[in-house]
């Protein structure tokens, strides 16, 4: 029986009105740039905004927090995400979109911190894989749905603009309004590049590539899809396709990583994106049904393999650093994901439209070919020593605040 579920409905309503808003902004605003002929290297400039926001506030996210406590911190990074989600419509140029996706991102990093601590303050550890799941569902499925908003109003006017900030300013009703307490902020130790390559090679490179691909893949691939062709109600579907991919695949990869050796699973699925991928690029011309069912297969991996990274990373730490190796995890994500888009979209300009399927093959590849070199090179970690995996979104904080409650384990290198 889920008790604490009630007591967190009012929080996991305000998950839903965030992710509904962010998820319908993030794909507008490529489909916009496409309808305004915005460069990719414009677009790839915004979405880099985004992740560099998010970056930046998660060295200075938590102290916020610390200091006005949860609720007004949520308060106030909503209604700033909300502000930035409409002046979109005002300033429709790309130099403002980078400082606009900019504060977005910062934005929504604090009420990831704010969200996912509370949650994971105040859920049992008896119910915490079920109640963290019923929250992963919500994310990925809310932002899935959101793409069918795209449906409803001219993506070329400004309506979608202030739906997206309508959603997300209503967030902030059932959290503002709980009865239930907010929990006392934790501070949050960090841990840099070298120590975690020191601890993980292949986790940490796998985090930073999956990085560079996802960073890629929320705003240049329906700048992509509409430039080669796609109605705008087509583009909403392949993004909930991919979104819903991430959803159903996580769990049977993670079931089967908790059982094998989690660098021959993270092998597969990179095998199955550059796979994916690649027949993206070159099937694309025979039907929008082949782009949505290999949506579906490439959302699933993209979606699934920072999850797999960090899993793979706790195998080797005690209990006692799985705080700092996830932030750190985190912050190398985030670095990834800026530069990400601004690769994805200098392919795009050279290559053609289409070719940030082969910029995010490429990127994938590299970690395949490492992760083969670590599976010849290192040892397994042994199956009593691995840490449980977690299902994470795209924007990954959940396995941050996860780390404080895992048992102390004990492993090796690899």
């Amino acid at each position: 029986m889920l008790s604490a579920l009630p007591a967190l409905a009012a929080l996991l309503l305000g998950v839903v009105f965030l992710m509904l808003g962010n998820g319908l902004l993030g794909t507008l605003l490529g489909v916009r740039g496409a309808i305004e002929s915005f460069s990719a290297f414009e677009i790839g400039l915004a979405m880099s905004g985004y992740f560099g926001g998010f970056a930046l506030a998660c060295l200075f996210g938590a102290s916020i927090i610390e200091r006005v406590g949860h609720i007004r911190a949520f308060a106030a990074f909503a209604s700033l995400a909300a502000a930035a989600a409409v002046i979109h419509s005002v300033l429709v140029d790309p130099y403002s979109w980078i400082v606009l996706r900019g504060l977005t991102g910062a934005c929504f990093a604090g009420l990831y911190m704010v969200i996912e601590s509370w949650l994971n303050d105040r859920i049992p550890n008896n119910q915490r894989g079920s109640l963290m799941a019923i929250y992963m569902i919500l994310n990925l499925g809310s932002i899935a749905a959101a793409q069918q908003f795209l449906n409803i109003a001219d993506p070329g006017g400004f309506e979608l603009f202030i739906l997206a900030s309508v959603l997300v300013s209503l967030a902030v009703l059932p959290v503002v309004l709980t009865k239930s307490e907010a929990p006392v902020p934790i501070p949050t130790d960090r841990m840099w590049f070298s120590e975690l390559y020191r601890i993980s090679p292949l986790g940490t490179l796998g985090t930073f590539t999956t990085g560079l691909a996802n960073g890629a893949l929320w705003g240049l691939i329906p700048l992509a899809a509409i430039r080669f062709g796609l109605s705008t109600a087509s583009v909403a579907t392949l993004m909930s396709l991919i979104i819903l991919g991430g959803v159903v695949f996580q769990w049977p990869i993670g079931w089967v990583s908790d059982r094998v050796d989690r660098r021959k699973v993270i092998v597969v699925a990179s095998v199955i994106l550059v796979a994916s991928s690649l027949a993206l690029y070159f099937v694309a011309s025979r039907g929008v049904e082949f782009l949505f069912v290999l949506g579906f297969v490439f959302g699933g991996m993209s979606l699934v393999l920072y999850p797999l990274c960090a899993a793979h990373t706790n195998d080797r730490v005690s209990g006692s650093e799985r705080v700092p190796v996830i932030a750190g995890l985190l912050l190398v994500f985030g670095i990834g994901a800026v530069i990400g888009p601004l690769l994805g979209a200098l392919v795009m300009e050279i290559l053609g439209d289409l070719s940030v399927f082969l910029y995010i093959a490429g990127v994938q590849a590299l970690l395949l070919i490492f992760a083969l070199l670590r599976i010849r090179d290192g040892e397994p970690v042994l199956p009593e020593d691995r840490s449980v995996f977690e299902p994470v979104v795209s924007e990954p904080t959940t396995a941050i605040f996860d780390a404080q409650v895992l048992p102390e384990e004990e492993g090796g290198q690899t």
